[in-house]
């Protein structure tokens, strides 16, 4: 890859000068040496922002991975390889995703200690996000517990770290549920970007996230549907 993901260490840049390494003006998108822009995946949705460079300003509208590349799609004018850019990311947007990404988190790891069932889906939204799980069937009493439960972790201010660890070692610390989503990795993945709430969660993640639970926010769980096979589907949105 040619691009240099700093949001992978710094997930709270919102400016960055770099460098366009390739421009493709048919297709209307530029290769970057380096990116604060998340390209959607993940269940993650695409950051979204502005390009300015010699006086110009485009409108960055997606980014996306193709072909081991992440190429910024562009509204507007295209800057030619070579060319100097500053990069300024819609933060607002992006909080909101942060704060829901690190919410899924929590919630995951809430219901998967006590009942077992894995995260087998999920899709980040700017006003409310999704999640599937497997295998449990919810009750309203059930879903209240975890939403109490989440709401008192985010008032204590419990930290979310990002470190980078050897497969070896991270496979060594974390517990057989867990285990299993490191396990998924290609063996390929030697070193790991971990996401872990202490003594709450530790978990392989390649997206955006805050750094506190407090800033997350109180949750409102608003809709369960049963999607077959044991696999229910619950909704959430942030209410502060």
């Amino acid at each position: 890859m040619n691009t240099e993901l700093v949001f992978l260490k710094d997930c709270y840049a919102k400016e960055l000068q770099a460098k366009v390494v390739e421009s493709n003006p048919e297709e209307k998108w530029v290769e970057l040496n380096k990116t604060i822009f998340y390209a959607e995946s993940g269940g993650q949705p695409t950051d979204k922002g502005k390009i300015e460079w010699k006086g110009t300003t485009s409108n960055i509208r997606e980014v996306k991975k193709r072909d081991g590349k992440i190429l910024h799609f562009l509204e507007g004018k295209i800057p030619e390889k070579e060319t100097e850019v500053k990069l300024i990311l819609n933060w607002d947007l992006r909080l909101k995703y942060m704060r829901m990404h690190s919410a899924q988190h929590l919630l995951s790891a809430l219901i998967l200690d006590k009942h077992g069932a894995s995260t087998v889906g999920n899709q980040i939204g700017e006003e409310k996000s999704r999640m599937d799980f497997h295998p449990i069937k919810f009750s309203q009493e059930m879903l209240k517990e975890f939403e109490d439960k989440f709401n008192e972790i985010v008032e204590k201010g419990v930290p979310i770290e990002i470190s980078f660890k050897d497969r070896k070692t991270v496979l060594e610390e974390v517990d057989e549920k867990r285990r299993v989503l490191f396990s998924r990795l290609p063996e390929a993945i030697q070193e790991i970007r971990v996401i872990e709430i202490p003594g709450i969660d530790k978990c392989p993640c390649g997206g955006t996230h805050v750094s506190n639970t407090k800033e997350i926010g109180k949750i409102k769980i608003t809709e369960r549907k049963n999607k077959g096979k044991q696999r229910d589907r619950i909704t959430f949105e942030l209410v502060d």
